[in-house]
């Protein structure tokens, strides 16, 4: 068989046993339900004894009899100061007893002062040095054993063991010892409570980390507390709940603290409220605060009357007074501000950050990101009041009214808010149309008019100044008019004299221009209209129906339009000048006769000259040339013109030079003031090529890839081009 070493060999790591390995182990050790031969037991069965004893010799009969002798109860304990004394008689008819000095045994580190027996209930109470007592029945023990080897002492009955009493050090724990028994009772918490129980010490979890988790009660302050607040505090009515919280807490009252790191720091501040992680860390003398939220009021070390709610809220404020900042990371910047109000998400949240100082007061904001710029010199100054959503203030400004609302935030001196305005100048500025929904009708208790000057602002004129005018009644009976009508050269703007005949829908009016006179019919709404203007400077016009007659300093012209069609005849008041002719329709023709002159025509007979001009005359929109292609279909001309070409150098054409057949002819030119380029043509110098098709035009910059061809200036292609779409001309 193979020893235990080789059997181990056998099922190493990456082993693989078989089944001979697996087997071979199992026979090598006893199983349960085999006996064990006595030749294997290494064990000299002579020594035991037989079942009648007879093998004993008398002094080993004498040994088993003292150790399974029986006593009986006790009998008259006597009680010597701490030394207990109990008498009991054998099973063999001897009287015995024992001592036990009581007065060495220390429970939890509290001694034993002091031990008396009842005789009425058999029993001992032994008093402590605390004042606390317990006591042993001795009615439900036969015996009291030796004291230990350790120093315990054992009280048994039946051999079976009832009660030890241990001492323990009084510089250790209870939890120190080896051999402290293991309760196996149904107990908890609750139930040691519904005995009556309570503590007047503290109870500290996981004490490996100090006071860290303490639940504690001052009796003295009436202060509570579940972490390591300072329990020299002398100050009244504290709570503390949190890692850190009121941890250095002297003199200071009503404070409440929770969230770890809350109040770290605060000694002698009273009546301070500060819940979330870090709020009021470095507040020690500062009171009458409340600071709710991650950080808010962080780094406040005496400010005073103080509100900040909300996640880093006031989290730079130092010594501030009566601020108050609602919303997270409102008034942020503010270090030494007083009497501010802040309240909204990032109300103020810049406020003083570009400047040292910080010591701005008296300011409201209310509104998402209120008094927000995104300028880089950010904004300061005192008495300012800012309302609405990213309601823009910047700068070095006090006593600032303005009212805006903006999805984003934008630059202060960018804006003109809604309502605007200045505490110290008294002034009140609108950037909207104003009305007044519950606008009275005016009596005769309304003395005076509204008015605006040149610069929109608000005054008034007293409505005793408006005297010299005519009633809108018209002059009173008698009193007609006997002088001219005059009106002001003052005022630039035009004087109309008009009647509406609403029965006819007719508008008559006459028109002190300011440089002629006027006189027209027509309908209200301006249509309709036939009217004669007359003007010292530029003469008679007259229009009606669509015709329009001019006479002027230059001549006289006659046109007629129907909204589209024009025909217009000008005599120039110059000799040498000829009579001008103007069609404008869809197929203008010009002048026309009934007679033919075809044959008698001669080389200088009159042609249009812009329709010689539209063959060598360039624009953006497609036209026609007038030509035919080789293949009789009309040729159209237009040009491309870029100021910057795309990145990629590619021109896409498909979308400008829609439905082109064929190129007929091109002229390019391209500027590059980055690569001091001008050229004409499809390539420059052999290092830059311009390649033209019918959908895309491609530029390239040889042994430059990736180059960025949008630094290209300018660009301008014409082509004259056939259209699929177009039929030869018959």
């Amino acid at each position: 068989m193979k020893t235990k070493q080789e059997l181990k060999l056998l099922f190493e790591n990456d082993d693989t046993p078989n089944q001979d390995d697996f087997w071979e182990w199992q026979d090598s050790y006893w199983h349960k339900e085999d006996k064990i031969p006595a030749a294997a037991v290494d064990y000299d069965f002579t020594q035991k004894a037989d079942v009648n004893a007879s093998n004993l010799t008398p002094q080993q009969t004498k040994l088993w009899k003292d150790k399974i002798e029986t006593q009986t109860s006790i009998q008259s304990p006597q009680l010597n100061g701490n030394v207990l004394t109990v008498f009991y008689t054998g099973e063999n008819g001897v009287q015995q007893s024992k001592s036990i000095d009581l007065g060495g045994l220390i429970t939890n580190d509290i001694h034993i002062e002091n031990a008396q027996y009842d005789a009425a209930q058999n029993s001992i109470t032994i008093t402590q040095n605390n004042g606390t007592s317990f006591q042993i029945n001795l009615s439900e023990f036969s015996m009291v054993a030796t004291t230990n080897a350790d120093g315990s002492v054992t009280l048994t009955q039946e051999s079976q063991a009832k009660l030890i009493l241990k001492k323990v050090a009084v510089t250790g724990s209870y939890n120190d010892l080896t051999d402290k028994p293991t309760f196996t009772g149904d107990d908890n918490l609750q139930k040691v409570v519904e005995r009556g129980n309570g503590t007047t010490k503290p109870i500290v979890f996981q004490p490996e980390q100090g006071r860290a988790g303490e639940i504690n009660f001052s009796p003295t302050t009436y202060s509570l507390w579940f972490g390591n607040m300072n329990k020299d505090h002398t100050g009244a009515y504290g709570i503390g709940i949190g890692y850190n919280t009121l941890s250095n807490l002297t003199t200071g009252t009503s404070d409440v603290a929770i969230g770890g790191f809350a109040g770290t720091n605060l000694t002698t501040g009273l009546w301070n409220t500060l819940v979330g992680v870090s709020s009021g860390n470095a507040l020690t003398t500062g009171s009458y605060n409340v600071m709710l939220g991650t950080e808010a009021g962080k780094n406040s070390t005496t400010a005073t009357g103080c509100t900040y709610v909300g996640d880093e809220a006031g989290v730079k404020n130092i010594d501030g007074k009566n601020n108050t900042a609602l919303g997270l990371g409102a008034g942020y910047w503010l270090t030494h501000g007083t009497q501010n109000t802040f309240i909204g998400a990032f109300a103020g949240n810049n406020h003083g950050k570009t400047t040292g100082s910080g010591a701005w007061g008296f300011n409201t904001f209310i509104g998402y990101n209120a008094a927000s710029t995104t300028h880089a010199m950010g904004t300061w100054g005192d008495n300012n009041v800012v309302i609405g959503c990213n309601a823009p203030l910047g700068g070095s400004v006090s006593n600032k009214l303005v009212i805006e609302s903006n999805p984003a935030a934008r630059r202060h001196d960018f804006v003109t808010p809604l309502v605007g305005g200045d505490f110290a100048a008294r002034t009140l500025d609108f950037d909207a149309v104003v009305s007044a929904k519950r606008t009275p009708l005016a009596d005769s208790t309304y003395t005076k008019v509204a008015v605006l000057n040149a610069g929109n602002v608000f005054g008034y004129k007293n409505l005793s100044d408006f005297t010299s005018f005519i009633p809108l009644t018209g002059t009173a009976p008698g009193a007609a008019l006997t002088g001219n009508i005059q009106f002001t050269n003052d005022d630039p703007a035009e004087k109309i004299i008009y009647r509406n005949n609403e029965p006819a829908n007719i508008k008559n009016a006459v028109g002190l221009l300011q440089e002629s006179v006027m006189m027209s019919s027509g309908s209200p709404d301006g249509t309709d209209l036939s009217c004669v203007e007359v003007c010292r400077e530029t003469g008679i016009v007259a229009k009606a129906y669509g015709a329009n007659i001019r006479m002027d300093e230059a001549g006289v012209s006659l046109r007629q339009t129907n909204g589209t069609d024009t025909k217009e005849i000008f005599v120039s008041a110059d000799s040498d000048e000829p009579i001008l002719i103007k069609h404008q329709a869809k197929n203008p023709r010009g002048l026309s006769s009934k007679t033919y002159f075809g044959e008698n025509s001669q080389k200088n007979d009159y042609i249009q000259k812009q329709y010689a001009d539209s063959q060598h005359s360039y624009t953006t929109k497609e036209t026609k040339t007038g030509g035919l292609w080789i293949n009789n279909k009309p040729v159209y001309k237009k040009t491309l013109s870029l100021n910057q070409v795309p990145r990629n150098g590619e021109i896409m054409l498909d979308k400008i030079f829609e439905d082109m057949e064929t190129i007929i002819s091109n002229q390019m030119f391209t500027e590059s003031s980055s690569e001091n380029i001008t050229f004409a043509g499809n390539q420059w110098r052999s290092k830059v090529f311009v390649t033209l098709e019918k959908n895309l035009v491609k530029f390239e910059m040889a042994n430059t890839p990736d180059y960025d061809y949008s630094q290209i200036d300018s660009f301008t292609l014409t082509l004259e081009y056939t259209k699929k779409a177009d039929d030869p001309v018959q």
